[in-house]
């Protein structure tokens, strides 16, 4: 090979190495990233389910209450 082709080469697998590391660094951060959002979604499906079981319980309070008073 000639030195221009080879210079090209070396210059061309430094850009991928440089790729690959910007790569592997947004990767490891969308990682972390989705661990937050999934730890989230937990708390809120946890928060949903109480918010539904107290209004299923209010329900059956006033349907209790209206059979009570019919």
């Amino acid at each position: 090979m000639k030195q221009p082709d080879l210079t090209r080469l070396q210059s061309n697998i430094d850009k991928l190495i440089s790729d690959n590391n910007e790569m592997q660094q947004k990767m490891s951060a969308m990682k972390v990233s989705e661990a937050r959002w999934q730890a989230e979604r937990g708390k809120l499906m946890q928060q949903n389910d109480i918010a539904r079981r107290k209004v299923n319980e209010m329900i059956e309070r006033l349907q209790l209450l209206e059979r009570n008073r019919g």
